[in-house]
C-alpha cells in the first residue's frame, strides 16, 4: 500500500492542534532557559576563577541559575501534561477508527489476521503512531543552532574539531538503526504470531482434548515462543549497543574539549567559563541530534505501523484518511456509539421483504448464489433447505449484508435498501447464525450484550429459547460465567443462547440459520413451539428438519447456488425430486 505519511501525520497533528501548537512554545521557553542557563554558567566560571569569594554579583548568578531550574522544571511538567493530552487520544482516535471500520464492514469479512495479532497491532502500532515526533522538534533544533553559533563565536575550530566526529558518530548510529528497525519488525510479528497462538488454543480447548494434540499443540507453541525470545533478544541487543555508542558521543564530546583546551592553553585562549559552556553545550547540541535522528528513525517506524493498521483496515489507497477521520474520543465517555434505531410505524413495520436476482460469488472458489427470488411476507415462516454446499447460508448472509451482495436488489415495503448491513439489524431484524459466537462473561450479558433496554425481555428471551429449565441447575442462575467462547456450555445450550440473545430485543424479521442442529427431539419441539407462537413475526429458517418444513408456509430449495423449486411441503414433495430425497433424509442436518 502506498503510504501517504504527511497527509496521515498532518491530519493527526491538526486534530490535536492546540497542544501541538503548545508544545511549540513549550520547546522554545524550555530550550532557550537552556541556553540562557549555559551563559549564565559561564558567567558563573569566569566570575568563580577572578573572585572566589561570595558577593552580590555570584548570588544573582546563582538565583538566575536557580530560576531557570525552576523554568525548565515546570516546562517539563507542562509537557508531560500535554504527553497525556495528545498520546492517548491519539491511540484511542487510532482505535476508535479502525474498529468502527471493521465494524462497518459485511458481518462474514474475516480479518486478514488473527485476532491476536489484531490486537497487537491496536496496542503497539497505534502507540508507535502516538509517539511520532511532532512540530515541538522545531524549537530543539533552532536553539541546538543558536548554541552552535554561540560556540562557535568563542572559537570556530574547536567547535569544528568536535562537532564533526559527533556528527559522524551519530550519523553512523542512525545507518544502524536500519537494522534495529528490521529486528523490531521481526520482533513484533513474532509476538503476534504468539499471541494470535494462544487465543487459538484457548479458543479450540475443547477439539484439541478430543483430537488428543495437546502434546503436539504444546510443542508448536513453544517453538513459536522460542522464536519471539530469539527475535526479542536480537533487538535488545540491537538497541543496546546503538544506544552504547550514541550515550557515549556526549563523553567523547567532552574528552575533545579539553584535549583541545589543554593544546590551546598557553595562549589562554579558552577561559574556564568557555570550557564549561563547551562541554555544556556540547551535551545539548548531542542530545538535539541525536534526538533529531531518531526522530527520524521512528517516521520509519511510523510508516511500517501505519502500513499494519491500514492492511487490518484492509482499506484501498484512497481510503487511508479513514485511518486518521477525525471523531471526538474522551476517556470519561464511550467513543463508540450504536445508533438507536427507531420503527416509524407506516414505513418500516414490516409488510414485505424482497429479494430480486441476488448474487455472490466467494472470489476463492467461486461458488455461492446466483440470481436468486426470495419473497417474505408478514407473518409467514419461510424456510430454506438444500444439501451441503448448496448455498443455504450464503443466502441469508447475502440478504443481511453480511456478504455484500455483487447482484440484484433487495426491498423493505417496496423501498430499495442501499446498505443492508446497517438496516437489517434490530429493531427490523435479529439473525442467529450457524455457529454462536458467544464470549467469556455470564450468561446474561451474552444475552443482553450490554443493552439496558433488553433486560426487561430477559426472562421471556429465555424461555422462548427453552433455555429457562438449563438455567435453573446452574449454579448461580444467569450471573453464571460460561467460560471461553462459552466452552463451559453444551452446543445446544450455546445454540438456545445465541436464539435468546435474538429474542432479547423487538425484531420484526428473525432470521434462524440450522438453530436446531445440536438439540434433542423434545428440546426441539419446544424450541420451534415457543418460537412461532407469534404469528404476527416473520420467520426465515435455514433448515432440513422436519417439524419446521411441516409448519413452513413456503419452502426454497437450492441446488448448487440456485432455486431448484419452491412451494409448499406438498406441492415440492409432489414436483420436486431434490426435495423428496432432502425430505427422505429423516436426519437431514446441514453445516454449510
Amino acid at each position: 500500500m502506498n503510504i501517504k505519511l504527511p497527509m496521515l501525520l498532518g491530519s493527526l497533528l491538526r486534530y490535536r492542534l492546540f497542544y501541538e501548537v503548545r508544545a511549540v512554545l513549550l520547546s522554545f521557553i524550555a530550550n532557550a532557559a537552556t541556553v540562557a542557563f549555559g551563559l549564565l554558567l559561564q558567567q558563573l566560571f569566569d566570575t568563580l576563577s577572578q573572585r572566589p569569594h561570595f558577593d552580590l554579583r555570584l548570588g544573582l548568578l546563582l538565583l538566575a541559575l536557580f530560576l531557570l531550574t525552576m523554568i525548565q522544571m515546570g516546562m517539563q511538567f507542562i509537557g508531560f501534561d500535554n504527553t497525556l493530552k495528545v498520546h492517548y487520544p491519539i491511540r484511542g482516535l487510532l482505535s476508535r477508527n479502525v474498529l468502527a471500520y471493521i465494524f462497518r464492514q459485511p458481518g462474514a469479512r474475516a480479518l486478514s489476521v488473527t485476532p491476536g495479532e489484531a490486537l497487537n497491532t491496536l496496542r503497539d502500532d497505534s502507540e508507535t503512531i502516538a509517539y511520532t515526533p511532532g512540530i515541538g522538534q522545531i524549537g530543539d533544533l533552532t536553539f541546538a543552532l543558536v548554541a552552535l553559533a554561540i560556540l562557535w563565536r568563542i572559537d570556530a575550530l574547536v567547535t569544528l574539531a568536535v562537532l564533526l566526529p559527533l556528527l559522524l558518530v551519530i550519523v553512523l548510529g542512525r545507518l544502524w538503526m536500519k537494522s534495529v528497525a528490521s529486528y523490531r519488525e521481526a520482533s513484533r510479528n513474532a509476538t503476534g504470531q504468539v499471541t494470535g497462538m494462544a487465543g487459538e488454543i484457548l479458543g479450540a480447548a475443547l477439539a484439541i482434548q478430543v483430537a488428543g494434540a495437546e502434546q503436539a499443540v504444546i510443542e508448536h507453541f513453544r517453538r513459536l515462543s522460542k522464536h519471539r525470545l530469539v527475535q526479542m533478544l536480537r533487538e535488545r541487543l540491537q538497541n543496546d549497543a546503538v544506544n552504547a555508542v550514541l550515550g557515549n558521543t556526549v563523553g567523547l564530546g567532552t574528552g575533545l574539549v579539553l584535549f583541545l583546551a589543554a593544546l590551546s592553553a598557553h595562549s589562554a585562549h579558552l577561559s574556564i567559563g568557555d570550557i564549561t559552556l563547551f562541554i555544556f553545550y556540547m551535551e545539548y547540541i548531542t542530545g538535539t541530534l541525536t534526538n533529531l535522528g531518531a526522530s527520524l528513525g521512528k517516521y520509519a517506524q511510523t510508516r511500517v505501523s501505519l502500513g499494519r493498521m491500514l492492511s487490518l483496515m484492509q482499506v484501498r489507497d484512497h481510503q487511508a484518511r479513514l485511518l486518521v477521520e477525525r471523531h471526538p474520543v474522551s476517556l470519561k465517555k464511550q467513543a463508540l456509539t450504536v445508533k438507536e434505531i427507531r420503527l416509524e410505524p407506516q414505513s418500516d413495520t414490516l409488510e414485505l421483504v424482497t429479494a430480486t436476482q441476488l448474487t455472490y460469488h466467494y472470489s476463492a472458489s467461486g461458488k455461492g448464489i446466483e440470481r436468486v427470488d426470495l419473497r417474505l411476507p408478514r407473518g409467514t415462516l419461510t424456510a430454506i433447505v438444500g444439501r451441503v454446499g448448496s448455498g443455504k447460508t450464503t443466502l441469508v448472509r447475502t440478504l443481511l449484508g453480511q456478504l455484500a451482495r455483487q447482484e440484484g436488489e433487495i426491498r423493505w415495503n417496496g423501498s430499495s435498501i442501499q446498505d443492508p448491513a446497517d438496516f437489517f439489524v434490530p429493531p427490523r431484524a435479529a439473525y442467529t447464525p450457524q455457529v454462536p459466537h458467544l464470549f467469556s462473561d455470564t450468561l446474561e450479558e451474552n444475552i443482553l450484550l450490554d443493552q439496558p433496554e433488553a433486560k426487561a425481555q430477559l426472562q421471556q428471551a429465555i424461555y422462548q429459547a427453552v433455555l429457562d429449565q438449563d438455567v435453573a441447575t446452574f449454579p448461580l442462575g444467569v450471573q453464571t460465567e460460561i467460560g471461553s467462547r462459552g466452552m463451559k456450555l453444551s452446543g445446544g445450550q450455546a445454540q438456545r443462547t445465541a436464539a435468546a440473545r435474538m429474542l432479547a430485543r423487538p425484531a420484526e424479521l428473525l432470521v434462524l440459520d440450522d438453530l436446531s442442529s445440536a438439540l434433542d427431539g423434545e428440546t426441539e419441539r419446544q424450541l420451534w413451539e415457543r418460537l412461532f407462537s407469534r404469528r404476527d413475526q416473520t420467520y426465515l429458517v435455514v433448515t432440513n428438519r422436519r417439524p419446521v418444513l411441516q409448519r413452513a408456509d413456503r419452502i426454497i430449495v437450492l441446488k448448487d447456488g440456485k432455486v431448484e423449486a419452491q412451494g409448499t411441503l406438498n406441492e415440492l414433495l409432489k414436483t420436486s425430486a431434490e426435495m423428496r430425497l432432502l425430505w427422505a433424509d429423516v436426519d437431514g442436518q446441514d453445516h454449510t
